[in-house]
């Protein structure tokens, strides 16, 4: 008799800073705002996150209630524990800071200290000794960057993954994983995380995975479950996939259409070296539709449209990411870019230029505000796909919609993980 389960299911959470309270929101509205983080780990067979997702996931295996999670974003005491400013001893980066908008802002060092904090107990328990109680934990991936082999690497659970070129080697512990995946460089962390995962190796040193192109970790998920098919008793056909973002900014060129408001298009600038580091800087977190997400839909087997008019909605993967982006709408008479509902100019401003390392109460709570507005539908979803004017080809252009494709497509609300903990 054949073990493959029906349906492997995937939770996969993006990077994003401060703006990864975005995913604990989203969690509350698919399983209850008190919903405990081990009741919804054990909804996924494979978790997989990076930078700010892999903290969600850190909460959530502490079994934080959805809205502790959200505390600990909403709180500036406890963002302040991550983005540690870097004091007069590093006055250089701090001048650089204020004539060119370049170089480091907070301390690495003191960010490890504020995990293990936030972490409390499990912070140096190895991920492959991390339970769901008397259950064992879903396969966990986090990402990072080889500081000096400068590629991708992944922290596993499953020591013995063939995704892994060097199965077997030790585990890191939660903290350390996480320390990695969220040391965003350049413009944010002065140092590279430094720590052993492996006993017969020296310290190594690592960078925010979305370096090596996973701040969305979608894709690293599925190739993941996909070289282990046999081991987790998986076929393409059965995985279904949860991804879920911190927000994402795409505004039009200007002069294609008219707009309600300047702010709402994307004027070319002259490049000069500066702005053009600190683009380089922020690109590590930008997520195009056509890229992790559309190369994911077509991996498992989904569909593709070139017509708005007949989108494809039944994808096995469903994304959830709120866009800062202006609706196709009209304004005086005639087709124009317009603002979402609930957002005024200088909100949707702010929204376009806040970073990720949001640390005062005002960004934050704007933050929330764009949060509470895509809920609502008054904000684009994103899509896996869309067109020139962001109507939907592949994927769900509202969160409603997202939603309810979800709780579809999971199937049986009964946990599916089979596995128990090792007593």
């Amino acid at each position: 008799m054949s073990t493959t389960r029906k349906f492997f299911r995937i939770l996969s959470l993006d990077g994003g800073g401060s703006w990864a309270l975005i995913q604990a929101r989203a969690l509350q509205a698919l399983f209850g705002q008190q919903a405990r983080g081990h009741h919804i780990l054990s909804r996924f067979d494979l978790v997989a996150a990076n930078s700010a997702g892999s903290l969600v996931l850190g909460g959530l295996l502490k079994d934080m209630t959805l809205a502790e999670i959200v505390s600990l974003f909403k709180d500036q005491a406890t963002r302040e524990l991550l983005f540690s400013r870097l004091g007069l001893d590093h006055l250089l980066d701090r001048l650089l800071q204020r004539t060119l908008k370049l170089g480091p802002q907070y301390s690495t060092a003191r960010k490890l200290e504020g995990l293990r904090v936030i972490l409390d107990e499990l912070a140096d328990t190895p991920l492959d000794q991390l339970t769901l109680g008397p259950r064992a934990a879903p396969h966990l991936l986090i990402c990072g960057f080889d500081y000096d082999l400068k590629r991708a690497t992944f922290f596993r659970s499953d020591r013995a993954s063939l995704a892994d070129g060097k199965p077997g080697k030790a585990a890191p512990t939660l903290a350390h994983a996480i320390h990695a995946s969220t040391n965003a460089p350049v413009n944010y962390f002065d140092l590279p995380a430094q720590f052993s995962d492996d006993l017969r190796m020296a310290d190594r040193r690592y960078w925010d995975g979305a370096i090596g192109g996973y701040n969305n970790p979608v894709l690293a998920a599925v190739v993941e479950a996909l070289a282990n098919r046999a081991r987790y008793h998986c076929t393409p056909h059965g995985i279904r996939v949860l991804s879920i973002g911190t927000g994402s900014v795409n505004l039009p060129m200007s002069g294609i259409r008219p707009a309600q408001s300047p702010v709402l298009e994307l004027a070319r600038g002259a490049p000069c070296l500066a702005k053009d580091l600190d683009n380089l800087a922020r690109s590590i977190i930008s997520d195009p539709p056509d890229a992790a997400s559309y190369t994911t839909h077509l991996m498992l087997g989904g569909a593709v449209s070139v017509s708005p008019d007949a989108p494809v909605k039944d994808s096995p993967l469903i994304r959830l990411n709120p866009m800062i982006q202006p609706i196709l709408g009209r304004h005086a008479g005639t087709p124009a870019w317009c603002l979402p509902k609930g957002l005024t100019p200088l909100q949707f401003q702010q929204l376009v230029h806040l970073d990720i390392d949001a640390v005062e109460q005002g960004e934050v709570k704007l933050i929330e505000r764009f949060c509470n507005a895509w809920l609502a539908d008054d904000v684009p979803n994103q899509t896996i796909r869309y067109d020139a004017d962001f109507q939907p080809l592949i994927g769900h252009g509202r969160f409603s919609d997202a939603k309810a494709a979800w709780e579809k497509l999971a199937g049986p609300t009964e946990p599916p993980l089979l596995r128990f903990a090792a007593q």
